[in-house]
């Protein structure tokens, strides 16, 4: 959803996104805006429109983001393709994946869909395409290396190198040549000048001035800059902090017969019915069965096509049992279940397959019944 978002307001606002990792407590994106639209007003409508979603979704209120964003204006071209590949190595650091190409919210997949190819493909399944963004940035390391290929390139980066870039990341706000750094701090001074009296509202919302020199950068005359954007710490301020996971949640109810039949998951197969939401899917029968069991969820086609089971997210909504998984094959493609299932013991569905070879695959599911394990 956030990704669906991201690229929405992309759209609307028309910036660049080189790169993104989404992870449990921070979300990591490599913009370049367009002139005349700010970083705030960009990042105040995905981040409004998740929270309301998350809270929606969840029963919950108030605010989903701890902190406010923290944003580096960088150099483009002396920094571009390092900072790619930073972004695309977090979730390694971060001890979410054992490479880059293994973490699925990121767009490490989209720069090494193949590795044997010097173009990347540039289709996620995800709803979002970085096609014209990987192409200039495959565009800048050919012309700085024209015999390398963006899988030579990261595999020849040292951890010196990384590291230092991550300590200059923690300590600067501006990130780039003297001169770059020089002239960008001319423009804020002077169009600070120019507006003084914008500045005297704005005291009043002190955390809208990192954001507002973002802006004031962007406008510098022939000078491209890149941001890097850093959410951390996504939960709420106080008790009621909302930690996601994923794994068995024990539905509570009161049951007695004939008034609640259905209030957890675990235990339960239910028979299937697919049906293709595009022309060109096909590969899953049209019907088969999920098993929810020690909770865990398993397909019985995905388990005889290599998919292992896995655990489910599941809660309460509007009065429907509400359910969500990834299952992911060693060959690193991945299918996204959910599913709502009303007390009645009836469930409706979609299941997305998205491969690391071709195009995308969405189903809708039914199911009319399901059986207990005694």
């Amino acid at each position: 959803m956030y990704l669906e978002l991201l690229e929405k307001y992309r759209q609307k606002y028309g910036f660049k996104l080189f790169s993104f990792a989404l992870m449990p407590n921070q979300i990591d994106l490599l913009v370049e805006l367009k002139e005349g639209t700010t970083i705030s007003e960009i990042m105040h409508d995905i981040n409004s429109s998740y929270t309301k979603y998350f809270n929606s979704r969840f029963n919950r209120r108030g605010h989903l983001f701890r902190e406010r964003f923290q944003s580096i204006i960088v150099e483009k071209e002396p920094y571009l393709l390092r900072l790619v590949n930073y972004i695309h190595l977090r979730p390694v650091i971060l001890g979410l994946a054992g490479e880059q190409s293994g973490y699925v919210f990121s767009s490490s997949a989209l720069y090494l869909r193949d590795i044997t190819q010097q173009e990347p493909t540039a289709g996620t399944g995800m709803g979002i395409n970085l096609e014209n963004e990987i192409a200039e940035a495959c565009g800048l390391l050919k012309k700085i290396f024209p015999d390398k290929s963006y899988a030579d390139y990261i595999a020849e980066i040292s951890k010196e190198e990384l590291e230092e870039l991550s300590q200059r990341l923690d300590k600067s706000k501006l990130l780039g040549s003297n001169e770059f750094v020089e002239n960008v701090k001319k423009q804020i001074e002077s169009r600070k000048a120019q507006t003084e009296e914008e500045e005297k509202v704005e005291e009043h919302k002190p955390q809208m001035m990192p954001a507002m020199l973002i802006s004031l950068a962007i406008l510098i005359p022939g000078v491209i800059v890149a941001v890097v954007y850093i959410q951390k710490n996504i939960a709420a301020k106080d008790k009621g902090m909302v930690i996601v996971k994923t794994g068995p949640q024990i539905i509570t109810g009161k049951e007695t017969q004939g008034e609640i039949p259905l209030v957890e998951l675990n235990g339960t197969t239910w028979t299937i019915e697919l049906t293709p939401k595009d022309k060109t899917a096909g590969s899953f029968p049209a019907v088969d069965k999920l098993i929810f069991k020690d909770g865990t969820v398993v397909s019985k086609y995905l388990s005889a096509n290599g998919y292992p089971a896995s655990n489910y997210g599941s809660s309460m909504q509007d009065g429907k049992l509400v359910w969500e998984t990834m299952q992911r094959n060693d060959s690193g493609d991945v299918v996204f279940w959910r599913g709502e299932a009303t007390r009645e013991g009836k469930m409706t569905g979609v299941v997305n397959r998205r491969p690391v070879k071709g195009a995308a695959e969405r189903f809708s599911f039914t199911s009319a019944y399901y059986t207990r394990e005694e």
